[in-house]
């Protein structure tokens, strides 16, 4: 039981740490370099760069709780 939980933390965590933050730099690149051609905003470059804005709130959301939770602990251990 604790292996199975202690992987879906581990790939959490993976997928917090790397793959998030790598899909909100590539949206948001993505979504600036179709403003940039077109001159204007489209639905796509919008939705793009939404999608890598809430990406990146999310990595900095979580990072931060790691922080307060890391924090927590070591008050509570003495």
């Amino acid at each position: 039981m604790i292996p199975l939980l202690a992987r879906r933390y581990i790939y959490r965590y993976l997928l917090l740490a790397f793959v998030l933050p790598i899909v909100a730099r590539l949206s948001l690149t993505a979504g600036m370099r179709i403003e940039r051609r077109k001159g204007r905003r489209t639905i796509v470059s919008r939705v793009l760069t939404g999608l890598g804005r809430f990406s990146r709130r999310r990595v900095e959301k979580a990072a931060r709780k790691g922080a307060i939770d890391d924090k927590a602990v070591a008050r509570t251990r003495g």
